[in-house]
C-alpha cells in the first residue's frame, strides 16, 4: 500500500540534497579574486585553477554527504521512517543529487553577475522555482508539468532528482529511475564543463 506521508520524506531528501548548491556557490566565491580576500590570496598561489576548483569542490562534497548521511540516520533510527529495501539506491540517489547540486551552484556562481548576495538571490530563486515545478510545494504541479510541458520536467534538475526518488518508491529500480540518474549525471558534467570554461579565461 502507498504511504502518502513517506512521499513527503522523499521530497525532503531531494530538497536537502539539492541545497548542496550553496556549497558550490561558496567555492566560486573562494576562487574568484574579485569576490573575496580569500580568493585573492588563492590566486597568488601557483596552483592551477582546475586543481583548486576540484579539490575545494571535493571537500564540499564530503561535507554535504556527511550532512545527508546524518539526516538519513535521523530519519531511519530516530523517526523510524521505513524506506524498505531501497535504502542502498536512496543513498546512491542522494550522492548523485549532491554532485549535481554542487556543480549547479558553481555554474550559477560563474555565470551570474554582481556581488555575492546577488548570486545567492539568483540561486535561491532558481532552486525554489525548480522545487515548485517539481511539485515540492504544490503536489499537482508535477503532474501538470509532465502532461502539459514534459520537456520542462527534463530540463529541471530538481524534478529529475525528485522523480528518481518517486520512481524508487512507486516502481522500484526500473528504466524510469535510471533515466533520471543518467540525466542528472549529464547535467553535472555540463555544469562542470561550463564552470571551468569560464574560470580558466578569467585573469586577475
Amino acid at each position: 500500500p502507498i504511504n502518502v506521508v513517506l512521499t513527503y520524506f522523499y521530497a525532503l531528501l531531494a530538497m536537502t540534497s539539492f541545497y548542496g548548491s550553496f556549497f558550490g556557490l561558496e567555492e566560486i566565491n573562494c576562487i574568484q579574486a574579485n569576490l573575496s580576500p580569500h580568493a585573492a590570496r588563492m590566486n597568488l598561489a601557483p596552483t592551477h585553477k582546475l586543481k583548486a576548483f576540484l579539490s575545494s569542490s571535493a571537500a564540499s562534497f564530503v561535507i554535504q554527504l556527511t550532512e545527508i548521511f546524518i539526516f538519513l540516520a535521523y530519519l531511519t533510527f530516530v523517526l523510524k521512517i521505513d524506506f524498505g529495501a531501497q535504502t542502498g539506491f536512496i543513498i546512491l540517489t542522494t550522492v548523485i543529487g549532491s554532485l549535481t547540486a554542487i556543480s549547479f551552484g558553481s555554474f550559477i556562481g560563474v555565470f551570474s553577475k554582481g556581488q555575492l548576495n546577488v548570486k545567492y538571490s539568483i540561486l535561491i530563486g532558481s532552486t525554489m522555482m525548480g522545487s515548485f515545478l517539481a511539485g515540492l510545494m504544490f503536489s499537482e504541479m508535477k503532474h501538470i508539468v509532465q502532461t502539459k510541458l514534459p520537456i520542462l520536467a527534463w530540463l529541471n534538475p530538481v524534478n529529475l532528482l525528485t522523480d528518481a526518488f518517486y520512481s524508487l518508491y512507486y516502481f522500484g529500480v526500473d528504466n524510469r529511475y535510471w533515466n533520471n540518474i543518467f540525466a542528472l549525471l549529464i547535467f553535472t558534467t555540463l555544469f562542470c564543463i561550463f564552470t571551468y570554461s569560464v574560470l580558466r579565461r578569467r585573469k586577475y
